[in-house]
């Protein structure tokens, strides 16, 4: 084997155990996973521009 094919093997089983290893610390911290995650980023982020545009009455 090449030092070239070694190499590319060592960094795709890295970015594989990133990938699995952040999954697993989601998991581990009740953190949503998946589309959830992304899902809930844009709710936040949507109804924080929403109460800056439109602010209740209670805070006049």
């Amino acid at each position: 084997m090449s030092p070239i094919e070694i190499i590319v093997i060592v960094i795709t089983s890295l970015i594989v155990i990133g990938v699995i290893g952040n999954y697993v610390y989601r998991k581990i911290k009740h953190l949503p996973t998946g589309e959830c995650a992304c899902c809930k980023n844009k709710y936040n982020s949507i109804l924080r521009k929403y109460h800056k545009k439109y602010p209740s009455s209670e805070n006049k």
